[in-house]
């Protein structure tokens, strides 16, 4: 987990169901993560920035810790977990003053002790003035701090909780906060259990989001930074995307508003395909929802290394041809195939990512871009209403994606063919590999209207 330029980071740590990410939450003054009385809603590691008057610092809310070796979900969760603690500044231990302590909470603050971090231990859920006497029996963990009783419900000490953690990061919390906008965000997106978080992994080289075959597991959009090449990015894992009409449960509605969002808020959309099944439908409506919110995509075709190896060859090409079927109104996007679990063909993505990220806010100039549409008007005669269709002037309007604006001679709008012609030169003259283009077009008003 790489830690963002300048800014302290804080962990909150706890057995699962103390309240970790309702008081994430309530610290940063914002519904982020998920809450719900089911063990385990949060599985992954969520960062966000969190200001405390003119101090700021990274607030980290992690996945409930667990012991439990038989258990393949737990030691994935506990993986993540020791890589993001490994990280942290201050630990915040938060245990639960209702329960109190049990021995899973003494075996979390063995495992905090081991790190050798400061640790402010909160005990939550202290809704009333006759729990105040629960916060003494954790004195017995012996930490050198006193327990800070709080209630992340009501915000009962919250401010407080701020206070301290700020005396403990001291000068650190005064660090400047890297500018968003100069890293391009990248959506990894698709249906559930096509290999996203292990994609992800394979890209920041380390378990930075839970990897489990039960499809689900990721459940928020998952914010990490990677760099490549001295360039950082800001990737972002998505829950999987099932078709509405199964995301009526709660957790599930959240985790699919969370992933639209994350594309919506990124330059770049990687659309990971299962190469086993091959596309599906609902591989092209998260497709075409990138396409009309106007985001580069990048689509990688995962788990070919489960295709007979007799057949891998014929196998990836017939996917990719799948693919391009499939997904014919994204022609743009560039197609990869390789498995995330074996490492194949994964060097190829951020070269594609990057390409796509710029052509996505590529500027051409006017005179170009009228010489270049001008010259290919010539390959290609449309007519509207009666009259041929010529280009009076051209003129990109807006990047990201690209926008194109044309005025024309004629007072009908031209066939539809005519705007694939100009899309077809326009990527004939000008690098727009990964991006879809805009494309509007001003027509001469008619004699006798005003306009």
């Amino acid at each position: 987990m790489s830690k963002r330029v300048g800014l302290a980071r804080v962990i909150l740590l706890g057995r699962p169901n103390v309240g970790k990410s309702t008081l994430f939450n309530r610290l940063l003054g914002k519904k982020v993560a998920m809450t719900d009385a089911e063990p385990h809603t949060t599985r992954d590691i969520l960062a966000e920035t969190c200001r405390a008057g003119d101090y700021r610092f990274e607030l980290v809310d992690a996945a409930g810790f667990l012991v439990s070796p038989e258990d393949t979900l737990a030691q994935s969760i506990k993986r993540g977990l020791d890589a993001a603690a490994a990280t942290a500044d201050v630990v915040v231990l938060v245990f639960d003053g209702r329960e109190g302590v049990l021995p899973l909470d003494r075996e979390l603050a063995d495992f905090v002790r081991r790190l050798k971090k400061p640790v402010l231990p909160v005990v939550n859920k202290i809704d009333s003035p006759s729990l105040g006497g629960a916060v003494a029996d954790f004195y017995e963990l012996g930490f050198e701090a006193d327990p800070v009783a709080v209630s992340a419900a009501n915000g009962f000490n919250c401010a407080e909780l701020l206070e301290g953690i700020v005396g403990r990061l001291g000068a650190a919390a005064a660090g400047e906060e890297r500018e968003e906008d100069a890293r391009p965000g990248v959506a990894i997106v698709g249906r559930p259990n096509v290999g996203k978080s292990s994609l992800l992994n394979r890209l920041a080289g380390a378990d930075r989001v839970v990897v489990h075959e039960t499809p689900g597991t990721t459940r928020d959009a998952v914010d990490v930074e990677i760099e490549f090449d001295g360039r950082g990015f800001l990737f972002v894992d998505t829950a999987g995307i099932r078709r509405r009409t199964r995301a009526k449960e709660r957790l599930e509605a959240w985790s699919l508003g969370k992933a639209f969002a994350a594309i919506r808020r990124a330059s770049v959309v990687v659309l990971v395909v299962d190469g086993a099944e091959g596309p599906t439908s609902q591989d092209a409506k998260i497709a075409g929802y990138a396409d009309r919110h106007g985001r580069s995509l990048v689509i990688f075709v995962n788990k070919t290394d489960l295709l007979d190896e007799g057949e891998r060859g014929a196998g990836v090409e017939a996917r990719i041809e799948d693919v391009r079927s499939e997904l014919a109104f994204a022609s743009y996007a560039a197609v990869l195939t390789g498995s995330a679990l074996e490492g194949a063909g994964t060097e190829y993505l951020f070269p594609s990512i990057i390409e796509a990220e710029e052509s996505w806010r590529r500027r051409v100039g006017t005179a170009e871009l009228n010489r270049a549409l001008r010259g290919a008007m010539d390959r290609g005669k449309f007519r509207a209403g009666g009259k041929e269709v010529a280009l009076l002037y051209a003129a990109q309007v807006d990047s990201g994606p690209p926008t194109f604006q044309l005025f024309l001679n004629v007072s009908k709008h031209p066939p539809p063919a005519f705007r694939r012609f100009v899309e077809n030169r326009l990527r004939e003259a000008f690098p727009f590999t990964g991006t879809p283009l805009r494309i509007a077009f001003r027509l001469r008003a008619k004699r006798g209207n005003k306009k």
